[in-house]
């Protein structure tokens, strides 16, 4: 997920890289309701991290993500649980829309691929190809780490 200002300072916290390849023979789960349940749960986490930037809630985002949470932005930047926390506290002006998501599970985790579509005032701004790793910690999928790519064409 990806939490996303407009394109001129975006210091968008998405979500995820984690060289987990061996989840290449994992087939992909498409976000829909025919999906597993810890698909659906992995997806419901998602959504309640979009939710929880655009209320701007910080306790929110604290459940969701682990202690040692990293997001590589589009941009290149790394930043750190401590830097998400702060950032969603900052005012937006966009709003964000996630689709395309699929859901790879391996045990106790999880690979979210999907696009982030960012909005400011109807108008798309900046779209984001995103990968988000989830771990499940006593019954709970957690962020783990995020990356985004810009679309550029």
């Amino acid at each position: 997920m990806a939490l996303c200002p407009n394109r001129a300072d975006f210091k968008v916290p998405t979500l995820v890289i984690m060289l987990l390849v061996l989840v290449g023979w994992a087939a992909p789960i498409a976000a829909c309701a025919s999906a597993s349940p810890a698909a659906q749960a992995v997806l419901a986490q998602e959504q309640r991290w979009v939710n929880a930037a655009a209320r701007h809630d910080p306790k929110a985002l604290a459940r969701i993500l682990v202690d040692n949470f990293i997001h590589i932005t589009y941009q290149g930047t790394v930043r750190y649980r401590k830097d998400e926390l702060a950032a969603i506290m900052a005012p937006r002006s966009y709003a964000q829309h996630t689709s395309a998501q699929t859901v790879d599970i391996v045990g106790d985790v999880a690979i979210v691929h999907g696009l982030n579509t960012i909005t400011q005032k109807g108008h798309v701004v900046l779209r984001l190809r995103y990968t988000d790793v989830y771990t499940k910690e006593h019954g709970i999928w957690r962020a783990l780490c995020a990356q985004e790519t810009a679309i550029t064409h």
